[in-house]
């Protein structure tokens, strides 16, 4: 049958009645028609949601970092979510400058280099426009398991090549059309970090056990490396950091994310949406 189908496949469907209607309430009432096994909630835990109406962006903006802040003081699982990276990025300054109040961050900042993924096809991985100087490509050696470090010193469009250069000056010339699988390329940005700052680790770092998805505290901050902890243990790592392309890792502020980037039973989502 068609649900059959659908089913083994892992296909949605969409059924529409005889008065021409589509929708939820139409493939329910299909569905219920036909004899359907219908399910109800028969008790348990539900997860509460408080909504709060606030029309003024940055007043929204505002008392949702005020509020996460205190969460955070307090010791509660707490993340805030929000659509778009320039919001994302509003956001993140308004939590920190709370959570910098609330006495959860220190006072000082050091400034560090950050790499963030730029996420490529094996479409997209061609086109000369995703490619940009400054930005920094590595590309992985499956012999010495290693990632060797480049930065596009220049993008040369009537040949469509790359040229690239390593921590010592040397020169590669990589043509576009040349790179395939074994390159990542990245966004390099200074990232200000104090301690108590939650990082999001956004991929593997090397001489460490963290990997891309993880999420790490600053516990100390000190000339060249950070001292930090994963949640919930006890032990601690130190990553070496600096200003410059070679040294920056791939780490970004934790403190914010997308709506329903992490799922958690335990957690308190504080997110800023809008009506569309």
């Amino acid at each position: 049958s068609l649900l059959d189908g659908a089913m083994r496949h892992n296909v949605q469907v969409l059924l529409s009645d005889s008065g021409k209607r589509s929708g939820t309430g139409s493939a329910l009432t299909v569905l219920k028609d036909s004899g359907v096994n219908t399910y109800r909630w028969q008790g348990g835990h539900q997860t509460t949601a408080d909504i709060i109406s606030e029309p003024d962006k940055g007043a929204r903006y505002s008392r949702l970092a005020q509020e996460f802040a205190v969460s955070v003081r307090e010791g509660q699982e707490s993340v805030a979510q929000i659509s778009g990276t320039r919001e994302q990025s509003v956001l993140n300054g308004l939590i920190r400058d709370s959570l910098r109040q609330e006495g959860v961050l220190g006072e000082k900042d050091t400034t560090i280099t950050a790499l963030t993924p730029v996420w490529l096809d094996s479409k997209s991985r061609g086109v000369r426009d995703y490619y940009r100087e400054g930005m920094v490509m590595e590309r992985w050696d499956p012999e010495t398991r290693t990632h060797d470090r480049f930065v596009i010193d220049r993008v040369t469009a009537s040949s469509n090549m790359l040229t690239l250069k390593d921590r010592e000056g040397v020169r590669l010339d990589l043509k576009v059309s040349a790179v395939d699988s074994q390159w990542t390329l990245f966004r390099a940005e200074t990232l200000p970090v104090a301690e108590g700052e939650r990082l999001a680790v956004l991929g593997k770092i090397p001489d460490t056990r963290l990997k891309g998805g993880e999420s790490i505290t600053v516990m100390k901050v000190e000339d060249g490396q950070l001292t930090v902890q994963r949640p919930g243990q006890k032990t601690t790592q130190t990553l070496a950091v600096g200003a410059g392309v070679f040294d920056g890792i791939k780490i970004g502020h934790g403190w914010v994310e997308s709506p329903g980037r992490s799922v958690s039973e335990t957690a308190t989502v504080f997110a800023s949406v809008t009506q569309r």
